[in-house]
């Protein structure tokens, strides 16, 4: 996720669009959750909850405030996506399709090993 940084030319950031608030230079939601994130920013809000969005994040330390307000942002989005599994939903749906490319490509290299021993078969009979 790109910072917007202080750069408020673009609107107020999402935290201060639902508190009603002027987004300042100095907002320090801003660089998390500018403005163009707001469809991320609802569902989360709506998992979360802005006070705690707003709680976790001055909880956190300023290393991992990316992180936390990625990670925030992509936990509500996969609860709108998967509204009964939300992040464990889309973990277990990338495992199962893990599986069956993994699956697939075991078939696939037991194919190209007996191709192999076949070629092997074959250029031993010319010799």
């Amino acid at each position: 996720m790109e910072a917007l940084g202080t750069d408020t030319k673009h609107g107020r950031c999402c935290v201060c669009m639902v508190k009603n608030k002027i987004c300042t230079r100095k907002c320090e939601f801003a660089a998390y959750f500018p403005n163009e994130m707001q469809d991320d920013y609802e569902a989360a809000t709506k998992l979360f909850g802005t006070q705690n969005i707003i709680r976790m994040m001055k909880l956190a330390a300023h290393e991992q405030k990316h992180l936390l307000a990625s990670s925030i942002l992509k936990e509500g989005a996969a609860w709108t996506d998967d509204n009964i599994g939300g992040g464990y939903g889309v973990i277990q749906k990338l495992r199962w399709e893990i599986e069956l490319h993994e699956a697939s490509l075991s078939k696939i290299r037991m194919k190209i090993s007996e191709e192999k021993k076949q070629l092997v078969l074959l250029s031993n009979q010319y010799i």
